[in-house]
């Protein structure tokens, strides 16, 4: 079917800066009291909307013995070996070779593998707006949340004004990890929490790059003309030289026609990044989620 969806999940991060938590575990395999890992809670929280058969989950290759013992093994229809970390650029486009696979027009959600959504329910009620979206313009849409706090170690957008008659509004700029004073004035101002989860046709994704990352476009664009059982070989021989890109500030940054979806805060998500965040995502989780169940059910 033309505009198939699929989704992709970046799985290949340390995951250090909780590890006084995990016990040095990455976080996105790390259980918590709930006895699932962040990586199957991504991978179930898009279930309803994509079969294990389209989603693809990236891992480092240092990750394989956590990924074995991993409950979401069971629900993903392909897991993508980074041979090592050569920056987040070069993982997405790992993760988009399966989707490009299946054909030109399929839609792709990339998601990191380690946030924390309390009402899934709303949030793949806006996935499936900006999806809806994507298949009709030529756009990459971004997920952005109302921000509660000024929190100097998230990324913020900037939207502009809302385009009637969907609920998407075109990004006027990012800020990564800004400077305490520079957050507080992003609040101040209706910025919005980047959540680095996205959706658009897979092809725009990956021409994006020949744009903003050349160097990696070149070397990825053979990989994609070869047959899949080819592949491993490839990158085997070709990664620990590939530039090291940042998905975020080399290859979004500079682009163009973007566009965000915000979603209320009263969502509950999380990134995940601290202890004290994760504690609190807990908290809301155990005390949310059977009303909201009830509320769906």
């Amino acid at each position: 079917m033309a505009g198939q969806l699929w989704t992709a999940v970046l799985a290949a991060g340390a995951g250090r800066r909780l590890s006084g938590v995990t016990g040095g575990v990455p976080k996105q395999f790390w259980r918590g009291a709930h006895g699932h890992s962040l990586l199957q809670e991504t991978v179930e929280r898009f279930l309803p909307l994509t079969p294990p058969s389209r989603t693809v989950v990236v891992i480092d290759a240092t990750h394989r013995e956590y990924m074995s013992v991993d409950g979401a093994a069971a629900t993903i229809g392909a897991t993508v070996i980074q041979p090592q970390d050569r920056g987040t650029a070069a993982g997405v486009l790992l993760a988009l070779m399966p989707v490009l696979d299946s054909g030109p027009d399929a839609v792709v959600v990339i998601t990191p593998s380690d946030h924390g959504v309390v009402d899934d329910v709303r949030f793949r009620r806006g996935v499936l707006e900006a999806v809806r979206y994507t298949r009709s313009h030529r756009e990459i849409v971004l997920f952005g949340v109302e921000p509660v706090v000024a929190h100097d170690d998230y990324g913020w957008i900037t939207p502009g004004p809302s385009r009637s008659p969907t609920s998407l509004r075109p990004i006027v700029s990012f800020v990564e990890k800004p400077a305490p004073e520079d957050a507080a004035r992003l609040l101040a101002a209706g910025a919005v929490w980047n959540t680095m989860v996205l959706v658009a046709r897979a092809r725009h994704i990956w021409d994006l790059y020949t744009d903003t990352a050349p160097a990696l476009a070149a070397v990825f664009d053979p990989a994609l003309r070869m047959p899949p059982s080819a592949r491993d070989a490839f990158f085997a021989d070709v990664y620990p030289y590939l530039p090291r890109i940042d998905f975020s500030h080399d290859v979004l940054t500079p682009a163009r026609n973007l566009s965000t979806y915000v979603f209320p805060a009263t969502m509950g998500w999380s990134d995940l990044g601290t202890p004290e965040r994760l504690h609190d995502w807990q908290k809301r989780v155990d005390s949310a989620r059977p009303s909201i169940v009830s509320t769906a059910a």
